[in-house]
């Protein structure tokens, strides 16, 4: 290919850029193409948890993230593409008081919305959990929509989706420059040729902030490593278990594969800068960090001492990308007209991913707006954080509290 042409090109195509494709051929956008210089949900998307929760406490965060459950629930009929959902629940858990108004403002989110929430003694969790082990003093909330699903099933059903609609997505591409003029973009110079389009949707994961400095611009998100690991199977492990969510030590577990898969929050937070890796790095080949996995380790014992006589299978790490409040980013760019950034997923692309993809299209066909666009702008903070320092220390602080800041 010397060159060719395209409404709209997507740089990525992990959960987000996929299912921005999906969204914008969907909406009737013709001429779609999504480049990765990998594969198919290849980077962080195939290492995430993978699980959904809907239950914020503001209208736009609930409406937003309502719109997200709808969609996996009914992800086949949207997409003509299946993917591994399983909707079994969560448990939300509070240790002390100081975590009970978090539960309580999720039950009045559900009843804003419709959707019911329950409270459960300890004996009536541990039916459903049998693996867990909670003082009686522990408040439980269950939230009977949320679920999880198998993160690069989602990404690529989104690929299909967009094949199915015309879209082109061109894998072990990579994305050199994107050409301006005049204060706009003009294409894309990959490794393969020139692309020209008006449209460019920046859904580059942990590579987006490089990128964007490659174009002069300052995207003010920052990769953060997330780990988690997988138990061999157990047989106190249900298949139909909810997933568990521990506020004060920021812990999750869920089943997986007949064993336990079990993440968390501020555990050595760590955020990257891209250009210190080599040129062809990739996800998989991210190092572990052993320290964080052992604190942990440790502090999910307590609540699952089964985690002491079974051995890890499998440990999943990567870098999702975080904005220094915790939220999204779905917007044009100041400063470069045709370019739109999809990024900043906050540990949550995957659930997040059809919100992101709406809004993408809202955009692109300027058809009315779903949601106020201030809260996702990329142009919220202001210069507040363009000290790169800055930037990475208020990322980080919002991972190391993911759990006891917001719902």
């Amino acid at each position: 290919m010397k060159s060719t042409q395209a409404d709209v090109v997507v740089i990525g195509a992990g959960v987000l850029g996929t299912s921005c494709a999906f969204h914008l051929a969907d909406a009737g956008v013709q001429n779609v193409v999504v480049l990765d210089r990998g594969t198919i949900g290849g980077g962080t998307t195939q290492f995430a948890a993978g699980q959904t929760g809907h239950l914020r406490s503001d209208r736009i965060s609930l409406e937003f993230t309502s719109y997200c459950a709808d969609f996996f629930e009914n992800f086949e009929d949207k997409t003509g593409h299946a993917v591994d959902f399983h909707q079994y629940g969560s448990l939300r858990i509070a240790l002390t008081e100081a975590y009970v108004t978090d539960l309580e403002q999720r039950v009045e989110a559900a009843k804003s919305i419709g959707q019911k929430t329950h409270y459960l003694s300890v004996p009536e969790a541990l039916k459903l959990v049998p693996s867990l082990r909670l003082e009686p003093t522990a408040q439980i909330l269950l939230s009977p929509r949320d679920g999880f699903v198998e993160p690069r099933s989602v990404a690529v059903a989104y690929a299909a989706a967009a094949i199915d609609h015309g879209a082109r997505i061109l894998t072990g591409t990579a994305v050199e420059d994107v050409l301006t003029s005049g204060g706009r973009v003009r294409g894309v110079q990959t490794s393969i040729g020139v692309i020209e389009t008006e449209r460019v949707v920046l859904a580059a994961g942990a590579w987006t902030r490089l990128l964007g400095e490659r174009f002069g611009l300052n995207i003010q998100v920052v990769p953060v490593r997330h780990q988690l690991y997988v138990t061999a199977p157990l047989s106190c492990v249900r298949e139909d278990q909810p997933i568990v969510r521990i506020t004060e030590p920021q812990l999750y577990a869920r089943q997986h594969m007949g064993g336990l898969m079990v993440g968390g929050y501020g555990y050595r937070p760590m955020s990257f800068e891209m250009e210190d890796f080599p040129e062809d790095f990739e996800i998989p080949a991210l190092s572990a960090d052993h320290i964080y996995y052992r604190e942990m380790h440790e502090a999910a014992l307590p609540f699952f001492p089964d985690l002491e006589k079974v051995p890890i299978v499998e440990q999943r790490r990567g870098l999702p990308t975080m904005a220094p409040d915790g939220q999204s980013i779905a917007s044009n760019i100041e400063g470069l007209d045709g370019l739109i950034v999809a990024s900043a997923c906050s540990v949550g692309g995957v659930h997040h991913s059809p919100g992101i993809g709406r809004i993408v299209a809202d955009i692109v066909t300027d058809r009315p707006k779903w949601l106020p666009a201030d809260g996702l702008s990329a142009a919220r903070f202001g210069s507040e954080f363009d000290n790169n320092a800055h930037l990475r220390e208020a990322c980080e602080a919002v991972y190391a509290r993911m759990y006891r800041d917001k719902i």
